[in-house]
């Protein structure tokens, strides 16, 4: 009957009103099977990335007591170098012990870069391992957790690969379809790239049963949560927190990179890290952000109501085009 979390007397009341006198209580619109598709590959994406995610700080944690300067080498433990070759030797012993030639050779085959990067890789786990053998304490079951998890990490990475692959072949296979066509808009946000964009239409559905920028924002799960009971009223307000989960990380995501700077300085979005600087100067970092995430979701209602890209506008132009409109009617 209403997602928004919302607790106080009339409103119990008008719901247990409405269930016993209205007969014509609305219903839920089903998506169209398509949507239901993307919907549940993009779940299981998400899905997969939580699972190795696990494995990953399993990993770091196992790393941090039996090899403590490992993480100094690679930029992280899971790329394809660090990966290749902790599954070959997982102690600073078995390091220190094996051939200069097996390790660098593992690194060039991995790795994008030349011999000089191998080998001072190579002389960097050397060190580490050398530190190691101090600072450390490696008992044998690590290295069982060690091929454990880099064995779990190389798994859950195909098949994350081939869950992307298949995201892509359905929406390429309905390419001209109406949420197909939604996601497009939703890559035109400064942000908003062809997984997060999927994601967002995957989480929505059916668009239609929106009307309201705010109904989607409550739809995501990011409006005020309402506690009041006769003469109490809750006074610490935070999120609700309900709908989707993975649809809120998605409009996160977007707000992040719109309200940050490129390479040269240059604003991805202007007008939203315009709207999150000002808010920043009166209320914390975090709620600076979400009223960024409100504002995104403004955007994402208005380029699906009118079907057009989007683009900067400014709010001075918006405010000329409202009053254009308005002496037009």
């Amino acid at each position: 009957m209403n997602i928004r979390k919302v607790h106080n007397d009339r409103f119990d009341s008008k719901k247990l009103a409405l269930i016993g006198l209205k007969p014509d209580l609305k219903v839920s619109i089903v998506p169209l099977e398509a949507v239901l598709d993307l919907r549940n590959l993009v779940r299981e994406y998400y899905n997969l990335m939580d699972s190795r995610v696990a494995y990953v700080n399993k990993l770091s944690g196992i790393l941090k007591v039996s090899f403590p300067q490992y993480s100094s080498v690679f930029s992280k433990n899971t790329t394809q170098t660090s990966l290749a070759l902790l599954e070959m030797f997982q102690s600073p012993a078995e390091f220190l012990a094996a051939e200069e030639g097996v390790i660098i050779g593992v690194i060039r085959k991995t790795a994008r870069f030349g011999e000089a990067y191998a080998k001072a890789k190579y002389q960097a786990i050397v060190e580490a391992a050398n530190k190691a053998n101090v600072f450390g304490h490696f008992v044998s079951s690590n290295g069982v957790q060690i091929r454990t998890c880099v064995s779990f990490i190389k798994k859950y990475d195909d098949e994350i690969a081939g869950i992307l692959s298949l995201i892509r072949e359905h929406v390429k296979r309905h390419d001209g379809e109406d949420f197909v066509r939604q996601i497009r808009l939703i890559e035109s946000i400064p942000g908003a790239g062809f997984l997060t964009a999927a994601t967002v239409i995957a989480e929505i559905g059916d668009f239609s049963a929106f009307k309201s920028p705010k109904q989607l924002f409550a739809y995501f799960g990011l409006d005020p949560a309402v506690k009041q009971s006769g003469k109490f009223v809750g006074t610490q307000v935070k999120m609700s927190k309900r709908g989707s989960a993975i649809a809120r990380c998605a409009i996160y995501r977007i707000a992040v990179v719109g309200i940050g700077v490129n390479r040269k300085g240059v604003a991805n979005n202007r007008v939203l890290r315009d709207c999150y600087l000002n808010k920043c100067k009166s209320k914390p970092k975090m709620v600076a952000i979400g009223v960024a995430m409100h504002k995104v979701c403004n955007i994402i209602f208005a380029i699906l109501r009118d079907n057009k890209e989007f683009r900067i506008i400014a709010p001075e132009e918006h405010l000329a085009n409202y009053q254009t409109t308005k002496l037009v009617a």
